[in-house]
């Protein structure tokens, strides 16, 4: 009944917030790959495959941190973004 929906409830909640940051070690080795290949930083299977044996990650976290990285610091062309920006408004 409601004793076991609030105890999938509660462990629910802490399993969201043990997630969180990757631990440094690991997105020292991500940022120095997005270093390498800055100018178009999509990483091949085969290099998915090798940062998840260096990192220990899973392949959906890798691809994660690479969505989420080249939508907050990939800028291919400023004057593109910007005229998007006024687009939105």
């Amino acid at each position: 009944g409601y004793k076991e929906k609030i105890v999938d409830i509660r462990e629910e909640i802490l399993r969201k917030r043990r997630a969180g940051k990757l631990p440094g070690d690991t997105t020292s080795v991500l940022k120095a790959w997005w270093q390498a290949h800055s100018k178009w930083p999509y990483p091949t299977e085969e290099d998915k495959a090798r940062l998840v044996q260096e990192t220990g990650l899973q392949l959906k976290q890798i691809n994660n941190w690479f969505i989420n990285q080249r939508k907050r610091n990939w800028h291919t062309n400023p004057s593109t973004s910007t005229a998007l920006k006024t687009k939105r408004k």
